[in-house]
């Protein structure tokens, strides 16, 4: 009979927080619900013109300037990426201000890549560290111009923008748009630029070597830098394995990310992340990959934290039900634990 009886607790009390967890999920903002989708994207009509921004590129061969701006329901804010091409690697510029009746936000943040490093991995971790064999380094410090164009992607206007270096070696090719965009299977959302980077061709010295891509993090702000594993775009559902490091200020984030796998000669492999090594002269992490004649990989870097999100699909009976069913698993709770104490 005891044991009846405690089968029975359990039941109820996994029934109970079942509840509870199911109408958290319900509660959750979201990007994507029911609605019109039009153009296939995965992302509601209404919130995609709720969210949609100016977007305003000023270019020449080896910078160009992107400006995202958006005034909608009493919401403004803008956000610059400056994209360049120098004698210490490619740069990624962003800057980020808003300003309401009581309190301005600003945040700058540049991501460098700045070198790919060729090095035997003696102790067999994946990763380049200073127990490792450097086999050369090859600077990127010489690049063509840049080639700017203005290209419609499923439905969606694109800048795209595709860097170079000289002896095609690195590539990237830079996404930026206006509008939630479908691009190669990835939603990219109007407060973020998407970065396809390649390693083509590497001349490599040695048989059993690998490959790290030198990433470098600065701000001129005081700020913190913090590690993530689940980014805006994980919890929103428009990507998973990706990770990031991110700056914030007040509500505000502004992050490189980047997926967790790389396709390496057309077969899809984990990318190994060194971590954050900060220090007076430079803030250095290290993507690395496994051998290959291809590799093809997939970062980002935008601000968190300015999307307009909808809430609607929930009615205007959404504080009810889950105010109701909160009580309900607590009240469950409470009589299921004093039946056992007074047993």
């Amino acid at each position: 009979m005891k044991t009846q009886l405690k089968v029975k607790q359990k039941l109820v009390l996994g029934s109970l927080v079942a509840i509870l967890v199911i109408s958290s999920f319900m509660y959750m903002p979201a990007l994507a619900d029911s609605g019109e989708d039009e153009d296939d994207d995965g992302i509601d009509d209404e919130v995609e013109d709720e969210n949609e921004r100016e977007v305003h590129v000023e270019y020449s061969e080896n910078e160009v300037q992107i400006e995202s701006s958006i005034s909608n329901n009493g919401i403004e804010n803008e956000f610059q990426v400056k994209v360049s091409t120098e004698s210490d690697g490619l740069k990624f510029k962003l800057e980020f201000e808003e300003e309401n009746e009581t309190l301005e936000t600003e945040i700058e943040f540049q991501v460098v890549f700045s070198e790919i490093i060729e090095f035997r991995d003696l102790n067999a971790d994946g990763i380049y560290n200073d127990s490792d064999e450097v086999i050369q380094v090859l600077k990127l410090d010489d690049f063509k111009p840049i080639v700017y164009t203005v290209e419609s992607i499923n439905n969606a206007t694109v800048h795209v923008l595709f860097v170079e270096t000289a002896d095609e070696i690195f590539t990237a090719t830079l996404y930026a748009t206006g509008e939630f965009a479908d691009i190669e299977g990835v939603v990219v959302a109007p407060t973020q630029v998407k970065i396809d980077v390649g390693i083509h061709n590497f001349n490599y010295t040695e048989l059993d070597t690998q490959l790290a891509l030198k990433v470098e993090l600065h701000s001129e702000l005081e700020v913190d830098y913090e590690d993530d594993e689940e980014t805006e775009d994980e919890e929103y559902g428009h990507a998973e394995d990706e990770h990031e490091v991110e700056i914030s200020l007040n509500e505000y984030s502004a992050f490189f990310s980047w997926i967790e796998t790389a396709m390496v000669d057309g077969v899809e492999v984990d990318v190994k992340v060194t971590p954050l090594e900060m220090d007076l002269e430079e803030n250095k992490m290290y993507l690395n990959y496994p051998r290959g004649i291809e590799i093809i990989h997939d970062p980002k870097v935008g601000v968190s934290n300015l999307l307009i999100v909808n809430t609607s699909f929930l009615g205007d009976n959404n504080f009810l039900f889950i105010t109701a069913a909160a009580v309900l698993t607590l009240t469950g709770l409470v009589l299921v634990f004093r039946k056992r104490f007074k047993r």
